[in-house]
């Protein structure tokens, strides 16, 4: 299980597996379920989606680890 982090001038934000159906990109806490995905492949789509949706989130730092 991998989950993407993403660090910004913001703060430190996860990545929602499903945000589409969950209707949330990022969530502030890493320790939730919603925020795991299966593989580095699928955590690595899910982003390039939301990049392509909402390119705001391109400066922002992302990293991705394992769980």
């Amino acid at each position: 299980m991998v989950k993407v982090k993403s660090v910004s001038n913001e703060g430190t934000y996860y990545l929602v597996n499903g945000w589409r159906r969950h209707k949330a990109f990022w969530v502030k806490r890493g320790d939730t379920p919603m925020c795991l995905f299966k593989d580095a492949r699928t955590a690595k789509m899910s982003l390039t989606k939301l990049l392509k949706t909402m390119p705001d989130y391109a400066s922002d730092s992302f990293i991705i680890e394992e769980v």
